[in-house]
């Protein structure tokens, strides 16, 4: 049995989600075959979503790109793999349990949505740290790799989806260290945050105002455990996520900078000459003409 207004803690003990033989029964991916549409979640790490009650209708594109609507109920599971997309559409009442596969930490969050209200009835977000010598990370790359099995949920991914929900389990509940809990945990859950909200209006002052920090704090924070500033990290998650539709979607290049988070066109240019040391429209010529001479 699935259990509805649950919380994080019932998922940390093992409540929120029955370990019923061969749940979840359905598995749906989130791919990248066609562009996605403005609000559409697309962030470079795997993300796993669990309906636990209720129905979560998401826009999606198959393997042909084209956009379809998938109504997922309760046990069934969104894989979405790293810079692939989903929209949720949020049009009927819904109880989701997210799962963010980052590069060195996990994030868990749990949202209820009141489809009449239209607002989310309750929300709660939580990181912690991924241990290098642990599987996860092999496990997420092992599910997404059935992002190509069309029409069926395979026993494998399954088995798959129930060990990624177990292992994530044990990690949120298992206290973070007390070595953890001051400056690596902030920036953890800083990254987790500019990953998550890259393409808004972010600066250090409201990513210091999320944790509950001083600004001057966070800086020193950063620049201690990233060895980097905060500009300095953001700009590259959002110059790296550039590089990607650049590649990947032909779009025009003021959506592209739209989308990762440059309201200035004129100053995406800029940014990205810097840091790339191509234009934007260099960058993606090349790109395509080294695909068309590898076909040739």
């Amino acid at each position: 049995m699935l259990n509805a207004n649950v919380t994080l803690d019932d998922f940390a003990r093992g409540d929120a989600l029955a370990a019923e033989a061969g749940w979840p029964q359905r598995i749906v991916f989130g791919l990248d075959a066609a562009a996605p549409p403005l609000g559409a979640l697309q962030v470079q790490f795997a993300r796993f979503e669990f309906v636990i009650a209720g129905t979560y209708t998401n826009l999606l594109c198959d393997h042909a790109a084209r956009l379809i609507e998938s109504e997922l109920g309760p046990g069934d599971a969104l894989v979405v793999p790293g810079n692939c997309w989903n929209q949720p559409l949020w049009n009927k009442d819904v109880e989701v349990l997210s799962l963010l596969f980052g590069a060195t930490h996990l994030g868990v969050s749990l949202v209820r949505w009141n489809a009449g209200e239209q607002r989310f009835v309750s929300v709660e977000k939580r990181s912690c740290l991924i241990p290098g010598n642990g599987p996860l990370q092999h496990l997420v790359e092992a599910m997404t790799s059935h992002r190509d099995d069309v029409g069926r949920t395979s026993l494998d991914a399954r088995l798959l989806a129930q060990s990624i929900l177990e292992y994530a389990r044990r990690l949120i509940a298992n206290p973070v260290p007390e070595e953890d809990r001051q400056s690596s945990a902030f920036f953890r859950a800083a990254c987790l945050y500019i990953e998550e909200n890259f393409d808004r209006l972010i600066t250090r002052d409201t990513v210091a105002a999320h944790l509950r920090i001083s600004p001057n704090y966070f800086s020193r924070v950063f620049r201690e455990q990233g060895a980097m500033t905060f500009s300095d990290y953001l700009t590259q998650v959002r110059i790296g996520k550039a590089k990607f539709m650049l590649e990947k979607y032909d779009l025009p290049l003021s959506q592209i900078a739209q989308r990762c988070g440059f309201n200035d066109f004129n100053y995406f240019y800029k940014v990205f000459k810097k840091v790339v040391g191509r234009t934007p429209t260099e960058y993606r010529n090349s790109v395509q003409a080294g695909a068309a001479a590898s076909k040739a």
